[in-house]
């Protein structure tokens, strides 16, 4: 597994990119959110290749957010993108 400083790193890198995504929207923007999602999730697996539950990690539960969010207005997908930003700080702030 990744350590929590880099995948905070990577949760925020794909928050700004579903951001910017989000401010030009085109006819495969939730595609393109759930592969940017879907390939980050790969840092979250542990040793034996589980991704954390539900609750048990507010990255994670941020990360998958963004996806849920995709096919939602794109203020639901900005406000998503927002928490997902924070939960990224909240990482690098408690390290």
């Amino acid at each position: 597994m990744t350590s929590r400083a880099d995948r905070a790193r990577v949760l925020a890198d794909v928050a700004e990119r579903v951001a910017l995504l989000n401010e030009f929207r085109s006819d495969d923007f939730q595609d393109s959110v759930t592969r940017l999602v879907n390939g980050a999730r790969e840092r979250w697996r542990d040793a034996q290749g589980d991704l954390p539950r539900w609750g048990s990690d507010p990255t994670f539960d941020a990360l998958n957010g963004l996806a849920e969010a995709a096919d939602s207005s794109p203020i639901a997908v900005r406000d998503a993108a927002a928490r997902a930003l924070a939960a990224a700080e909240g990482v690098r702030v408690a390290h």
